[in-house]
């Protein structure tokens, strides 16, 4: 890991900031414009018990939208993150400090294509490497209890729960796939299984663009509790690129589960995934990579405030802490505007080490304190 600073928000960035918080604030006076005009609604119809959204479908409907055309629609999120670690080296010399900032601009867009289909593009911004590209772009056609989704998107495996500024280490196996085909089969609001066949961007020493699959089961026996499995036949494909060069000499299969329940105060959520064998082309205490990540929510009554604590543990995980726990709060300013702000420290129990003017400096533990404000439109 190396000590450096990165550029705080870029100018484009930081009027589309002025803008959306403009646009925020607009939205919010006329709804409450819209609402005076309104009668008053009954109480009990007001207040929503919380749940968990069963598919992307859902979280998406949840969310701010615009509807530009009826066929065109629009929804948007911009994110500024302060990210400050202190490293404390294990010959007790003086502590090692980085500071960096960022900033990423996504939008999505959501078309009806004839009532036949419908279309879904994220494009994002990320001033961290300053550039534009397109997180998932796919055709998705519906024929109930059947779904199939065409283009770039995630494979099935895992869910990636996290409420913190910082990413769970567990990430190490999400898997953005450029050519994809995912099948889901979904009878009742019970459960779904998708079926996915994707290209890799790894392949076996000698072959170019191998086809890959994926599988992942979820269940909802309730809307205030879920669990799923999932399992992927290659885990190079992830996009942490655990191989340098995309080639392997077999694969390495990967498997994931998760427990996710929410009650009117408490969330709780416990995630793991492990590779299922060795990769011969790493070295011994980096060849089968585990992670896995538990967190508990606690919701304030009568305010815009969450409370979360997290612990991970990880394995064989290259620049990443054996163990790592904290706490973070959630503050919603606003229906659009949320600012999170966390404390993590992660030990390490094998070597690690961080680059300080060329040197190799080993490190016992890194406390990390982070900030994020996030603003939907």
């Amino acid at each position: 890991m190396s000590l450096q600073s990165h550029p705080v928000f870029s100018g484009f960035v930081a009027r589309c900031l002025m803008l959306a918080v403009s646009l925020s604030a607009m939205a919010e006076l006329m709804a409450e414009t819209e609402k005076d005009d309104e009668p008053e609604a009954d109480a009990a119809e007001e207040i929503e018990a919380p749940r968990i959204y069963r598919t992307r479908e859902e979280q998406r409907e949840a969310g701010l939208q615009t509807e530009i055309t009826p066929w065109l629609t629009l929804s948007g999120l911009l994110e500024g993150e302060i990210e400050t670690e202190r490293f404390i080296p294990r010959d007790r010399g003086p502590a090692l400090k980085a500071r960096s900032d960022s900033a990423t601009l996504q939008v999505g867009f959501l078309v009806d294509l004839f009532g036949l289909a419908e279309g879904e593009a994220v494009v994002e911004y990320d001033s961290d490497p300053d550039k534009f590209f397109s997180e998932e772009a796919f055709v998705t056609f519906e024929y109930e209890p059947w779904e199939l989704s065409l283009g770039k998107q995630f494979t099935p495996l895992g869910l990636y729960f996290g409420r913190f500024v910082t990413g769970p280490m567990l990430e190490f196996g999400e898997t953005s796939a450029r050519k994809s085909a995912l099948l889901t089969y979904g009878p009742n609001d019970d459960f779904d299984l998708t079926i996915a066949t994707y290209q890799g961007r790894s392949s076996e020493l000698g072959e170019d663009d191998e086809w890959d699959w994926a599988i992942g089961f979820e269940a909802w026996p309730s809307d205030r509790f879920s669990f799923g499995l999932s399992y992927q036949s290659d885990l190079s494909d992830a996009d942490e690129r655990l191989l340098e060069d995309d080639h392997y000499i077999k694969r390495v299969p990967v498997a994931s589960a998760y427990l996710l329940g929410i009650t009117d105060e408490f969330e709780f959520s416990l995630e793991i995934v492990a590779a299922l064998d060795d990769f011969r082309e790493l070295e011994k205490e980096l060849d089968r990579p585990l992670a896995w990540n538990a967190e508990v929510a606690y919701f304030f009554p009568d305010q815009d405030l969450d409370l979360i604590i997290r612990l991970e543990k990880s394995r064989e995980l290259d620049e990443e802490p054996e163990f790592r726990y904290g706490a973070a709060i959630i503050w919603y300013l606003d229906r659009r505007i949320i600012l999170t702000m966390e404390y993590l420290r992660g030990q390490f129990e094998t070597d690690s080490f961080a680059i300080e003017k060329k040197e190799e400096i080993a490190i016992r533990h890194v406390n990390t304190m982070s900030a994020k404000l996030t603003v939907e439109f």
